[in-house]
């Protein structure tokens, strides 16, 4: 089936547009160095972002060939084009617990050392709520789940289930990384609320922070 020409024109605009905003952006990362160092060492990593940082997520990670996990939806559709045109690989489906094909192959690549990302709040909410397929996935791939969030001293932020957040021309971008979250398969099997609470938990802790660095 043919692609229709919209799953192909909005990417390429839309990255053009991010593009030109963030040449007059000044971009400040915040603890890089815990990527850095799982990626030197070939260590599986989960990174957990929330819904309304996920458009400019690939941006910030352009050329790292990050696995996104993406939405089947045609939203998603958006989504992974415009995650490729930055040199990002897409897994498309949900991290749902179980056998689907999207943890699967998620799993695959988490075992292999492949970083992978996802927005455990994804892709209808509620906002900033962690679904117990992300614990299952991190548990079974033995994989520390690593917050990850964006935040701008000056940005849209739209009327939207998630409040999707866009930086405006001239901010400061801050790109930050929290403390790792280790998840086992004991915690998650006997109390998985417990173990999404955690990570719910180290993920505002890293957006909160990031909030206060764009305020200063």
């Amino acid at each position: 089936m043919k692609t229709p020409i919209k799953f192909i024109l909005i990417p390429l605009l839309l990255k053009s547009l991010m593009v030109l905003i963030t040449m007059t952006c000044r971009v400040r990362w915040h603890n890089r160095e815990v990527f850095d160092d799982y990626k030197g060492k070939g260590e599986p990593v989960l990174f957990g972002m929330w819904h309304n940082c996920s458009t400019f997520s690939p941006w910030a990670m352009k050329g790292e060939g990050l696995a996104c996990m993406v939405s089947a939806s045609r939203d998603g559709e958006y989504i992974a084009r415009l995650a490729s045109l930055f040199g990002n690989k897409t897994i498309r489906g949900s991290s749902s617990k179980g056998a689907s094909s999207a943890t699967r192959a998620a799993l695959k690549l988490l075992r292999s050392g492949q970083p992978v990302a996802l927005t455990p709040d994804g892709p209808r909410g509620p906002k900033y709520s962690v679904q117990p397929g992300v614990v299952w996935l991190a548990s079974a791939s033995k994989a520390p789940i690593v917050p990850f969030h964006i935040e701008a001293s000056r940005q849209w932020v739209l009327n939207s289930w998630d409040n999707h957040r866009f930086p405006k021309p001239f901010s400061t971008i801050h790109i930050g990384i929290g403390k790792p979250i280790v998840v086992d398969r004991v915690m998650v099997k006997e109390n998985p609320e417990q173990a999404a609470s955690l990570v719910q938990e180290a993920m505002m802790d890293n957006v909160n922070a990031l909030k206060e660095a764009a305020k200063g």
